[in-house]
């Protein structure tokens, strides 16, 4: 039997190794992924997203515990190696997408540094089962929900909300297929109509649910009770969460309605971003690990190590080289991502604009968005959309071009994350979406959404340009929606549109061609492909070994 001092040396060597995991992904966050924690930054200052900083704290707390109640395990396999090198290349394939899908660049770049996070961990540690792997998937949960998703919840949770906070504050209910508005006489003796879904989104009831989940999976993992009784904890625990979030989503429009009421609907509104969703997902967070805390059993951790005999391998010399290696790997990890960075960007690179002050273009993006064929004019700033789109800055303009004058949006946003989908906006401004499709035209996404009103039938297409403001020694970077929108045979519209649009962008890039967009657009492809078969063959590996070493023993 090992001595306790032997016992707690392993131990202290397990925590120097989480410590060391901690450093490293300090490092790929100032350099490979700067850009993502920049925007989660940014995200976590909004009352949207700013669930994420529970989450980030939630992740590292059970992910530290998980590692000090298993232990690490130092051995160096084949296996161990070849797996840990497919999450890399996975991990490169998205960072590469990031750089050409810029409305998912932050989701994709926070499935990235997920997959070189559990990488790291899997480096230096080892699941000695499946169960124990469970906590390892957490760092999926700092990648912030697509818009896609919370736009297409919210109109279906705020249909419910808006009848309930109807009931309890006397406001007539206005429903349509594709919104829910509260008619209600305002503080000034006008009728004014809230739209639910500004008040009440989405975000919030999924926010309460993904508080609760790190702390759920280490229960489910760790915990010493019977499967029945755990999976009964964790029942409640996430009825509990939702039951906050749905609370959350009613409070909200209770507090808007009532102050429109007494005070005033711009007072109302303001007030509404005083009640974050951070809120909400703390209080779910708090509650779970409190049922958890009363319900289940859990070893101490140092007892649970002291079961199990310590590896041979688990000497100071040998952990000091595990540690090197995975300093070279996050070191060779981050020279790649850098470079991959910098030339996808080039090839996705979109407008520089040059002023004195950041507001400027803020204030005058038509100025600046002109080309020498394209003219961006009629200016209108629309405080409606800004909000509810999430920009910084919304206005709606009028594009000429070969005497042909179109309705268009430019929306300014800080993060491409902030951006909802305009399938909501229409929506709430009462369109029916009748079909959306993406194009690629010369390495430009472009998308375009078929919509109809009141026996009006037009398509709306947009494209999102990266955008470098510098102003002296400063550089801001943002991202700029350009969106047309055309009538009058839609379809036969479309190429019009596509042309115009990738006019505007190759206007913003001096008209220079994009000479590395096809080779990094194969790379992508290649890599992603190499991957995927490196994974299938990896799988097909792991089980006729698996089936052949039961064979011998059986």
């Amino acid at each position: 039997m090992q001595s306790e001092l032997a016992h707690r040396d392993y131990m202290f060597k397990l925590v120097l190794g989480f410590t060391l995991v901690a450093l490293l992904l300090g490092f790929l966050a100032e350099t490979a992924y700067r850009e993502f924690f920049e925007a989660i930054t940014r995200l976590v200052s909004s009352e949207e997203y700013s669930y994420l900083l529970v989450s980030l704290f939630s992740v590292f707390t059970v992910i530290y515990m998980s590692v000090r109640y298993a232990g690490f395990s130092y051995g160096v396999r084949l296996s161990k190696i070849l797996f840990s090198t497919l999450t890399a290349l996975l991990s490169l394939a998205l960072y590469t997408l990031s750089s050409f899908d810029l409305e998912h660049r932050v989701q994709l770049l926070g499935l990235s540094f997920a997959l070189l996070f559990i990488t790291l961990i899997l480096l230096v540690y080892e699941p000695h089962s499946l169960s124990e792997a469970i906590p390892l998937l957490t760092p999926f949960l700092l990648t912030p929900l697509p818009a896609e998703f919370l736009d297409r919840l919210t109109p279906v949770i705020s249909r419910y909300v808006g009848r309930l906070a109807g009931l309890l504050t006397g406001a007539r209910v206005v429903e349509a297929p594709g919104f829910t508005r509260l008619e209600f006489v305002s503080a000034s003796g006008e009728v004014a109509q809230l739209s639910v879904e500004a008040a009440c989104t989405g975000i919030v009831t999924a926010s309460s649910i993904i508080a609760t989940l790190p702390v759920l999976l280490y229960m489910v993992t760790f915990s010493e009770d019977k499967l029945l009784k755990r999976v009964a904890v964790a029942l409640v625990s996430m009825a509990s969460a939702l039951a906050i979030g749905l609370l959350g989503n009613l409070t909200r429009v209770l507090i808007v309605v009532y102050t429109a009421m007494r005070v005033g609907v711009e007072q109302a509104y303001a007030l509404f971003h005083y009640t974050p969703s951070i809120v909400y997902s703390a209080l779910s967070t708090l509650v779970a690990f409190s049922i958890v805390k009363k319900w289940c059993r859990f070893k101490q951790v140092f007892s649970r190590i002291a079961e199990k005999p310590l590896p041979p391998e688990a000497t100071w010399g040998y952990v000091a080289g595990v540690f090197l290696i995975a300093i070279l790997f996050t070191g060779v990890m981050s020279l790649a991502l850098v470079s991959i960075s910098a030339e996808g960007m080039g090839a996705t690179s979109g407008a520089v604009i040059e002023v004195k002050d950041v507001s400027d273009y803020l204030s005058k993006p038509d100025k600046y968005l002109s080309t020498g064929s394209i003219a961006l004019t009629g200016k209108h700033r629309d405080p409606y959309l800004t909000r509810v789109l999430g920009a910084l800055a919304v206005y709606r303009v009028n594009i000429e071009i070969d005497d042909n004058i179109f309705l268009g949006y430019v929306e300014i946003v800080d993060t491409p994350a902030r951006l909802h989908t305009w399938q909501l906006c229409l929506t709430l401004q009462g369109y029916f979406i009748r079909a959306s499709w993406v194009d690629i035209v010369n390495n430009t996404k472009l998308t375009y959404i078929l919509l109809e009103k009141d026996g009006w039938r037009g398509v709306l297409a947009y494209v999102l340009i990266p955008t470098t403001v510098r102003t002296g020694g400063s550089v801001f970077n943002l991202y700029t929606r350009i969106s047309i929108l055309a009538g009058e045979n839609p379809y036969h519209q479309t190429d019009y549109l596509s042309a115009t649009l990738v006019s505007l962008v190759k206007g913003q890039k001096g008209g220079k061609p994009d000479a590395s967009s096809g080779l990094m657009t194969n790379a992508f492809a290649l890599g992603t492909t190499l991957t995927i078969w490196l994974f299938a063959l990896y799988t097909v590996v792991v089980l006729v070994w698996s089936h052949r070493f039961k064979a011998r023993r059986g």
